[in-house]
């Protein structure tokens, strides 16, 4: 009786110990005040950051306790936990991480995660937080090395350092975190990091590894070496691993997830995967490799709920053979299969239908054939994911659904022609996928009510006829609707998002008149309505839609002005290629507005000062309108994250302001058909994106909206989408007033294009340096008052497929060599008299090249010259001759004054004659006396 009484109180003080050790870690409000000497170490650690949110704003007064983030021991009062992890919308603590830490010896956890400690190092000083249990860091913008003195912290059971900019070098420090359980490195650099999993192993308790991404080195003689017997969850993906499935990988039969996504895994899965009897999740996607049979031991895996095999063209054999390995067990136990893109063919395998507990299906962009069985919903009824695009699969118009899909994608199905009517019975479908689906019907009455929970509808690129809608609809969570490339006419309806108004629709519910019937739509995000035959007018009731960020209604025929009432949610409009007028109406502009297209329109005016809000523009597109006034400098200043400009035919005037060199990101200018006048600015040379093939801050799509830009090039227009355009790097000044010389400064952007300023008044050389330009596809300078010689440097321009250089004053040889051998079309050169060579009939002489056309040569210069002397001699001659005459014709006077005068002279002349004449004689005669 005396020893249970002992083990009784023994029990009971365990028991009261443990109830104490559990309410050390709540903080009820009703608990203890922190301690004097922590409040401080903490004050000084807040003052070390950056709050510009006001986050900590509640660090004030004595009660450490209480503040947000601070969690504290109920009866010791010491700091216990640390949690400042940036939650939702909340904003970044920035600035150091202060020593002052360490007065909280008593911490276990600490959590700063989410924040964004740019440019600073993971603190030494963390690893003297002896008593940590969970340490946080991912996320936090921190660089450099991980520090090993945080091998120090032997109690930590949650290690975190994920998506840093940092580096692992040597990884025997691990071995002395001997309580860790959870390991996550994804992102960590461990390219230096040799045997990390070898140190990873001596580690007891280690029951969760996170390696993705991480350059990690993994011998292929690590086999024999490891063995993790706790082991339950491993993320090696991406790493680069080419070899076949690490064999010590299946003598850890408790793990429960494998990862090894985005490898080069040769022999896909060995046999020994059925070793692995724990496994419940297991992904082998995006390896690759070719010609790998699925081994009959993974039928084995009778806890396997999710298998991932997408984008590995492996299997080329009979599917249906599969039969085996997933009639077993499998057939009752796999929840998810997804095996796209593998190269599967011919008609879906029966022994899909007999997996009863699957709940989702992704056999997309594969080769099936043939048709979905018609009673797919007693088949397979647990199924809430279907994904069966880009194949040649047909479904039958008397098809039966699973009952619970929720997210159905059928694009490039035959699903019709007919409207599929078994839509009906889809009452939870929160996801709609049908585009490219061979539908050529209208849209039914029925449609815009028969799910409540329909998130996302997409029907485009289809032949749908008729009217949206032909009612009125609450869709009241519906973020996304893409009816885009249909035949779709009349008015748009009455958006709303106001409930009230509903009752007031249904009812118009039953009237034909579209432009009254309406649209309850409370979460609409992005609405794609282009290329139909929509008519009428931009309802102001779209305004309304609070949470619109995507409008797409270009390419319609809509008219009219656009209203003037836009809120400051939109990141996206295209209204191009439609009738609209008047002037851009101010409350577009944004400083969240990303992408405006408004091109192709019939809109005037100047550029209004309200542009100077749109500071995250990227792209801006108002070509082929009727724009007038100058380009403003602000451009320049305001909207600094511009990438693509486009002011092609409009009206404007004035000169191209300097301040546009400003634009790090532009890549493509085109403001070709305007009056522009004045130079072209030697700051186009700064284009800093023009400089880099590095464009991979250059967007593609945003949301569902893929980007899409216009341009002439080789003479033709062109309409680039998707990723093509954030690629492409072009100058378009063509048809302008510009003058001056080009400046040399453009030979800096390496990587330009396309440069096009043909068509204007541009005059001087060319500069040697445009040789530079090696990545120049397209260089049109025709019809401008370019002159001198074509620069041989030109040669070196091996990426140019197009060149015009007509209409110019260029002369000499025309260089040969490099792209200039097969651009043999002589209409490039023609209208420069003095150009000579291949692909001209015109033969260059050795000096002849060396003078500009309608210039004489040396001989010539020297003919010239003896001409003007002749002539003006002759000249004077006549012109002295007949003054003289005239003189004595006329004076009397002066004509006997001027015979007595040559009378005089002629008689002195003889008499010198005379007497000189006599003594030479006399002397003569003297000398032959002698």
């Amino acid at each position: 009786m005396g020893v249970m009484k002992k083990h009784f109180q023994l029990a009971l003080l365990l028991f009261c110990l443990l109830c104490l050790e559990l309410a050390g870690f709540c903080n009820c409000g009703g608990g203890s005040i922190c301690r004097e000497v922590e409040r401080k170490a903490l004050v000084d650690f807040k003052n070390g950051l950056k709050d510009p949110n006001g986050r900590l704003s509640s660090w004030i007064g004595l009660d450490c306790c209480s503040w947000t983030g601070v969690h504290c021991h109920n009866y010791t009062g010491h700091v216990i936990r640390l949690d400042l992890r940036r939650y939702g919308g909340n904003g970044s603590l920035e600035g150091e991480i202060r020593p002052s830490l360490l007065v909280l010896n008593h911490l276990r956890y600490l959590d700063l995660s989410e924040n964004y400690f740019k440019y600073t190092r993971i603190p030494t000083f963390l690893g003297s937080l002896v008593s940590l249990q969970y340490l946080d860091l991912s996320s936090a913008g921190f660089i450099g090395r991980v520090p090993h003195q945080l091998g120090n912290l032997s109690r930590l059971q949650y290690l975190d350092l994920s998506y840093n900019s940092v580096d692992m070098v040597g990884s025997h420090w691990l071995t002395n975190l001997s309580s860790l359980q959870c390991l996550n490195l994804n992102g960590v650099n461990l390219s230096e990091a040799k045997n990390v999993l070898k140190s990873l192993n001596t580690l007891p308790l280690i029951s969760e590894i996170n390696l993705y991404d991480c350059e990690l080195h993994i011998p292929l003689s690590l086999g024999v070496e490891i063995n993790f017997t706790n082991l339950r969850f491993l993320d090696l993906s991406y790493n680069g691993i080419n070899s076949t499935m690490p064999q010590w990988l299946f003598k850890s039969s408790g793990l429960e997830y494998l990862n090894l996504q985005g490898n080069n895994i040769q022999d896909l899965i060995p046999s020994n995967i059925g070793k692995l009897t724990s496994l419940r999740v297991l992904d082998l996607s995006y390896n690759g490799v070719l010609s790998v049979e699925l081994p009959t031991t993974l039928g084995k895996l009778c806890n396997l709920t999710k298998l991932y095999l997408s984008e590995n063209k492996y299997f080329s054999g009979d599917l249906n053979r599969l039969g085996e390995i997933f009639s077993g067990c499998l057939k009752n136990s796999l929840e998810e299969l997804y095996w796209s893109n593998a190269s599967l063919s011919g008609p879906l395998p029966s022994w899909l239908w007999n997996l009863k507990s699957l709940k989702a299906l992704d056999l997309s962009s594969n080769n099936f054939n043939g048709t979905i069985p018609k009673y797919l919903g007693q088949l397979l009824p647990e199924l809430d994911t279907l994904v069966l695009s880009y194949n040649n699969i047909a479904v039958r118009a008397d098809w039966v659904p699973p009952p619970k899909l929720k997210y159905l994608n059928m694009n490039y199905c035959k699903v019709g022609p007919k409207f599929p009517s078994w839509l009906q019975n889809l009452k939870i479908l929160s996801s709609l996928e049908m585009s490219n689906a061979s539908i050529v019907d209208a849209l039914p009455l029925w449609f815009w009510n028969f799910s409540l929970d329909i998130g996302r509808i997409d029907l485009s690129h289809n032949e749908i006829k008729g009217k949206i809608p032909a009612g009125s609809s609450k869709l009241t969570n519906l973020e996304i609707l893409d009816l885009s490339h249909n035949y779709l006419e009349g008015q748009l309806p009455h958006f709303s998002s106001n409930l009230a108004y509903s009752d007031q629709a249904q009812g118009l519910f039953s009237r034909s008149s579209f432009s009254n019937t309406s649209f309850i739509l409370l979460s609409l995000s992005e609405l794609y309505i282009s290329s139909n035959k929509i008519t009428g007018s931009i309802p102001s009731s779209l305004c309304e839609l609070n949470y619109l960020q995507v409008l797409d209604l270009s390419k319609n025929m809509i008219e009219g002005v656009v209203p003037d009432c836009w809120n400051h949610s939109l990141i996206i409009m295209d209204l191009s290629y439609n009738n609209l007028h008047g002037i851009i109406p101010a409350s577009i502009f944004s400083t969240i507005l990303l992408v405006l297209h408004l091109s192709n329109n019939d809109f005037f005016g100047e550029l209004p000062s309200s542009f100077k809000n749109c500071t995250s523009l990227k792209t801006l597109d108002l070509g082929n309108n009727k724009i007038s006034g100058s380009i403003p400098v602000w451009f320049g200043e305001n909207l600094q994250a511009l990438e693509t400009l486009e002011l092609r035919y409009n009206m404007l005037t004035g000169t191209i302001p300097p301040q546009l060199g400003n634009l790090t990101y532009l890549h493509v200018i085109d403001v070709s058909n305007n009056h522009l006048s004045g130079a072209i600015p030697y700051s186009f040379g700064n284009f800093s994106a023009m400089k880099t093939d590095n464009l991979g801050f250059i967007w593609s799509s945003i949301n569902g909206y893929v980007n899409n830009i216009e341009i002439n090039m080789k003479g033709r227009e062109f309409q680039l989408e998707g990723r093509i355009p954030s690629l492409f790097i072009c100058i378009d000044l063509s048809n302008n007033m510009l003058s001056g010389k080009i400046p040399e400064e453009l030979a800096h952007l390496l990587f330009l294009q396309s440069l096009n300023l043909s068509r204007n008044q541009l005059s001087g050389q060319l500069s040697e340096k445009i040789g530079e330009l090696r990545w120049l596809e397209v260089l049109d300078l025709s019809v401008n008052n370019l002159s001198g010689v074509i620069p041989p440097t030109m040669t070196n321009l091996t990426s140019l497929n197009h060149l015009n250089l007509s209409y110019n004053n260029f002369y000499g040889e025309i260089p040969y060599g490099g792209q200039f051998q097969v651009l043999l079309d002589p209409s490039i050169y023609i209208g420069n008299r003095g150009l000579c060579g291949v692909p001209l009939n015109t033969k260059c002489e050795i000096e002849a090249t060396l003078q500009p056309p309608g210039l004489p040569n040396n001989e010539d210069d020297n003919n010239l010259e003896a001409i003007w002397f002749y002539l003006s001699m002759s000249l004077g001659f006549i012109f002295g001759f007949w003054a003289i005459s005239g003189a004595l014709i006329m004076k009397k006077s002066w004509r006997y004054a001027y015979f007595r005068f040559v009378d005089h002279i002629y008689d002195k002349i003889y008499v010198l004659v005379a007497v000189n004449l006599k003594k030479k004689m006399k002397r003569k005669c003297g000398l032959a006396s002698e």
